[in-house]
């Protein structure tokens, strides 16, 4: 079912779904911060419109089928052990790598200075239902796996990671979201290696998209927590370093498959 879902057109569709309501929201907001209209649109609707256009395309290019893979996707959770722990720790791991080496480098950490670590632990909590019924439902839930289905998990991901960075480039100029003012290309480097560790995370727990939520909050809580994300850029650019290394050592060590059965 997947395979017959996953044609040109279909992916399309898919990709137009997930970008056309959120890119609405953030625009809004771009707009009105630039004279250009007088309102803005709830900017905590961006993700939540997701949900609502992720089943319409789900339904639209495969029927039933298609909602009953994704909802199995979606609430599977008798997944290997190891990934529950890696989830939370791949992030954590990345984020004390890239602090300690911008120290190294003479830059100070900046820790709790964007979010407290209680209120980062309370993000966690949230974040997980958040990103599972919002944009883990349709990148992980929906694309991935027809990514994966027409080409080789570790160019699937890399592609599925540049579209997530481009997906994410207007919320880079939105005035008071965290991410505003942060450079493309450092974020799109973090982006696009995260996003081959999260598809070998998932590929390894048999397609769970709530492990992918789980390493999706970890993944905003602690860098949000560490400073990653913050006006200091020279721990993104860590971040994204450290990312890219152990993409490309894992791709390297599975030959490519991601952990994809």
């Amino acid at each position: 079912m997947v395979a017959r879902t996953a044609r040109t057109g279909h992916l399309i569709a898919a990709g137009a779904a997930m970008f056309a309501l959120p890119w609405l929201v953030w625009g809004s907001a771009i707009a009105q911060a630039h004279g250009l209209i007088g309102w803005r649109l709830l900017q905590g609707l961006a993700l939540w419109v997701l949900t609502p256009s992720v089943v319409l395309v789900t339904a639209l290019i495969g029927g039933r089928p298609a909602l009953l893979d994704l909802g199995c996707r979606l609430v599977v959770w008798r997944v290997p052990p190891v990934t529950y722990l890696a989830a939370p720790a791949m992030p954590v791991v990345v984020a004390t790598a890239a602090v300690a080496l911008a120290a190294a480098l003479g830059h100070r950490p900046h820790l709790g200075a964007m979010m407290s670590l209680p209120s980062a632990l309370a993000y966690l909590g949230y974040g997980v239902g958040l990103y599972l019924l919002t944009e883990e439902a349709g990148w992980r839930g929906l694309l991935l796996p027809r990514l994966q289905a027409r080409m080789r998990p570790a160019w699937a991901n890399l592609l599925l990671g540049v579209v997530w960075s481009v997906w994410h480039y207007p919320l880079l100029h939105v005035p008071g979201e965290s991410d505003n003012g942060l450079p493309f290309a450092g974020f799109l480097l973090l982006t696009t290696g995260t996003t081959v560790l999260i598809g070998a995370l998932v590929n390894a727990a048999g397609g769970s998209v709530l492990v992918a939520a789980l390493f999706h909050a970890a993944f905003n809580a602690t860098y949000s927590y560490t400073g990653v994300v913050g006006p200091d850029h020279t721990p993104l650019w860590t971040a994204a370093t450290v990312s890219a290394v152990l993409a490309v050592a894992l791709s390297t060590a599975t030959r490519g498959t991601l952990l994809r059965r």
